[in-house]
């Protein structure tokens, strides 16, 4: 089994190689970044374009603006198309298109046969920068992004996620919900919405990332034609505020009509230029990656305290967020949590082993290389990197995770995992 690993491990390697020695970037003369990389693997082409405007750009006024912009531009029609015969068009072409936003980026993506790459350009520069979404549009659209937030509220986990990360940061930007409140998505008006999107949806605030099975020289001429002529825009600014010391345990308590118990226990970490990120995700996947986690096998095989129990640390433009999760009976939470800073403190104190380090090293290098095999996971990774680290972030990786030693992943440890002042949030049934 490990000899198959290993042999796994140096093929998709040589695979991510190739992507980066038949990689293309270019900037257009408007500031457009263009990364476009032949994979003739798969008759397919797959376009993902970020926007260096998240939820972290947004001030109280906007709270919710750059999410509801996304559905108005993938839903609500352009200039030329009605929502109705956008979707169509993709429908007719056997497009999937979507769009994600987070606190850093919003990023708008099409896959599609490759005969189709044409098409798919043109109707992306139109949603981008063509979108109009009349105020009978945006009412409609308004209910729909209600309705995901009703939903998201109704959602534990992420109930408690997001109450965590209010708690956590404060007034740093990363304390928004992506969603925004209900109260600013009724109220908004279309005219702030649409200024807001003339204002940063500019091609300098774009990275576009094109993968599949086409010509580079024909492609970079499609983007030339269709997203050339559009002017630099204003850059965005970050709505940056330092976080606070904290100096106490936070409790926060939520009740819902649910069955089990959810607890969060978080904290922060490190920003997404620092190079303890890489140590923080080998920390991560030791302590709750999985079956064979610490985590996992203190609470759930030895104690069975727990239905499922997790360790995450999220990589980002500043200070990321870093939890311990944990689903249980609401009768075993004061043990689960005890449990979890036990074990937080003796990893604090006693470290890792170098058996774990190298266990760590190669199952989150064969996640990574595996996780790029699809066109359109590659084209969103190089796209939404290269909004806050760049995407050589995504070549890198591999031999920055290889780099660390155990001291450096220890002394992690040590910095980050901070069991006096967590902010710990349960959701437990009414």
């Amino acid at each position: 089994m490990r000899f198959f690993l290993i042999i796994l491990c140096l093929l998709l390697s040589a695979g991510s190689l190739s992507f980066a020695a038949n990689r293309q970037v270019t900037t257009l003369d408007n500031g457009l970044k263009v990364i476009i990389v032949e994979n003739h693997q798969v008759p397919q082409v797959n376009i993902s374009t970020t926007i260096k405007a998240g939820a972290k750009n947004e001030t109280d006024y906007f709270d919710g603006a750059t999410h509801f912009l996304e559905h108005l531009i993938l839903f609500r029609g352009t200039e030329k198309m009605s929502g109705e015969e956008v979707a169509a068009a993709m429908k007719k072409h056997g497009a999937y298109f979507n769009g994600y936003t987070s606190s850093d980026w919003t990023d708008f993506v099409i896959s599609l046969p490759k005969e189709n790459l044409d098409f798919a350009l043109q109707i992306h520069a139109d949603m981008l920068f063509r979108s109009n979404f009349p105020v009978e549009e945006m009412d409609k659209e308004r209910q729909a992004v209600l309705e995901e937030i009703n939903i998201t509220e109704d959602n534990p986990f992420n109930k408690a996620y997001r109450s965590s990360l209010s708690a956590l940061y404060g007034q740093h930007p990363y304390s928004k919900n992506v969603l925004g409140t209900k109260e600013n998505i009724r109220k908004i008006p279309r005219d702030s919405v649409f200024a807001y999107y003339k204002r940063y949806y500019a091609p300098n605030n774009m990275t576009m990332v094109i993968v599949g099975d086409i010509d580079t020289a024909v492609t970079l001429g499609l983007v030339k034609k269709y997203f050339g002529d559009f002017p630099r825009g204003t850059t965005p600014s970050d709505n940056y505020r330092s976080l606070l010391e904290r100096k106490k345990i936070a409790d926060l308590k939520i009740e819902k009509d649910i069955g089990q118990a959810y607890l969060m226990m978080s904290m922060v970490g490190p920003r997404g230029e620092s190079p303890d990120q890489f140590p923080m995700d080998i920390m991560a996947s030791l302590l709750g990656g999985g079956e064979s986690s610490r985590l996992w096998k203190k609470l759930k095989d030895e104690l069975g305290l727990v239905y499922a129990v997790s360790f995450n640390f999220y990589t980002t433009k500043y200070e990321g967020p870093v939890f311990a999760f944990a689903r249980c009976d609401t009768n075993h939470l004061a043990l689960v949590e005890k449990t979890i800073v036990e074990v937080l403190k003796d990893v604090r104190q006693n470290g890792f082993t170098e058996e774990e380090l190298r266990k760590a090293k190669n199952v989150i290098k064969t996640n990574h290389f595996i996780s790029l095999e699809r066109g359109l996971n590659l084209a969103d990774s190089y796209a939404q990197y290269d909004s806050f680290v760049g995407y050589q972030h995504v070549d890198n990786y591999p031999d920055n995770i290889e780099k660390v030693t155990l001291a450096e992943l220890n002394a992690t440890a040590g910095k980050y995992l901070n069991t006096d002042s967590y902010v710990k949030t349960t959701v437990v049934p009414k």
